[in-house]
């Protein structure tokens, strides 16, 4: 009886190892096996005769089978589920669960990125840094004056500093003194760089439309409402004017794809926010176009009845979800990321207009920026 007993939980056991390796074959074509994460998954090793393979096989076939476990979406996002319903907490370590469901981005501290001490005010500037951003702001500037061209700095906050109710106890408020003052305020005091901060008008539409969120609840960043008012304060700082956002017409989409949500693996479940369409805010038709790697944005005015100057925006991905509102006031617009920019684009584009655009978290790109070789790497 034992022995029926024992064989019968073996043959259960064996049936539970090896029927899901079957069954995922059968079934791959009609489940969900995309890759959702900013990575490529590791491949398939090859066990060759040599001491190296031989040493880092075991560690390669473990990681290439972690990354191609069967069901492993499935698994991941049950995980997440489990997480950040019922136990409210992240199965990522780049992601903070918030208060009433808020994601936060914590971040890979790749490249001096690290918007938890962003927010704790723990990875100040020394005087020496601010010094070094100066001098490679106003290089970059003094370089576009000799071209003919105008030079502005734009910085967005970050998510966590404009919804900090949303963030969870135990981090407490934001610093009052942190990178984002430090560097808007040394740059003003320090260089006639005009230095845009749109957190005021963030804040300030955020207090008169507490019901209206301008940055993504599952997502790193603004939506398009939240970029449109960057925008406009970038606008007014160029000279130019952009209708009120109370007066522009403004279409919830409702569904999405965000960052945050694919972190947990879980952008199938968090796909509901405030995904705005604006429109009404241009009498300008513009036409844009992308680069095959989405690095690059190009928008033109074809009735050339804009403003007849060159506008260049080197930045980030926040900056790609402004480019269109500002591409609203010009005749010809270009947008790179600052990591993909070469000088020779400069000699492309013959810009009367360059814009730095950074979100908070990547304020330590300024210390190595310039125009002439790009930014750097750390």
């Amino acid at each position: 009886m034992r022995k029926t007993v024992q064989a019968f939980y073996i043959a259960i056991f064996t049936a539970a190892i090896l029927l899901p390796v079957p069954l995922y074959k059968a079934i791959k074509p009609y489940i969900d096996t995309n890759n959702y994460e900013n990575r490529e998954l590791a491949p398939r090793p090859a066990l060759q005769l040599n001491a190296e393979s031989i040493s880092s096989f075991p560690s390669d076939f473990d990681s290439w089978m972690s990354d191609h476990l069967p069901f492993r979406n499935q698994l991941l996002s049950l995980n997440g589920m489990i997480d950040y319903d019922v136990l409210h907490s992240s199965s990522s370590d780049t992601v903070i669960v918030g208060r009433k469901g808020w994601l936060f981005y914590k971040g890979a501290q790749v490249n001096s990125e690290d918007p938890v001490a962003d927010y704790t005010g723990t990875n100040l500037f020394s005087e020496e840094q601010l010094e070094n951003i100066a001098r490679n702001m106003k290089e970059a500037q003094q370089l576009l004056k000799d071209r003919g061209s105008d030079f502005v700095i734009f910085i967005a906050p970050n998510k966590e500093r404009v919804y900090s109710e949303y963030m969870p106890r135990s981090y407490g408020a934001p610093a009052k003194e942190n990178r984002l003052s430090q560097v808007t305020s040394y740059l003003r005091e320090h260089t006639d760089i005009p230095v845009v901060s749109c957190m005021d008008d963030l804040m300030e539409y955020k207090k008169t439309h507490p019901d209206t969120p301008i940055y993504f609840k599952y997502d790193t960043h603004w939506n398009d409402l939240g970029a449109y008012i960057g925008t406009r304060a970038l606008a007014q700082a160029l000279g130019y004017s952009m209708p009120d956002p109370d007066d522009v017409t403004m279409t919830d989409l409702k569904t999405g794809d965000f960052d945050l949500a694919r972190m947990l693996h879980l952008s199938r479940e968090l796909d509901t926010d405030h995904v705005y369409k604006l429109t009404g805010y241009s009498n300008h038709t513009i036409i844009s176009e992308k680069s095959e790697d989405g690095r690059q944005y190009r928008f033109y005015n074809p009735a050339n009845d804009g403003e007849h100057k060159k506008l260049v925006i080197v930045g980030d991905s926040f900056s790609m979800l402004l480019s269109p509102y500002a591409a609203s006031i010009y005749n010809n617009t270009f947008t790179t990321y600052y990591y993909d920019y070469q000088y020779g684009m400069l000699d492309q584009e013959s810009p009367n207009i360059v814009v730095y655009e950074t979100v908070e978290r990547y304020l330590g790109n300024m210390l190595n920026f310039s125009l002439v070789d790009g930014i750097g790497k750390e």
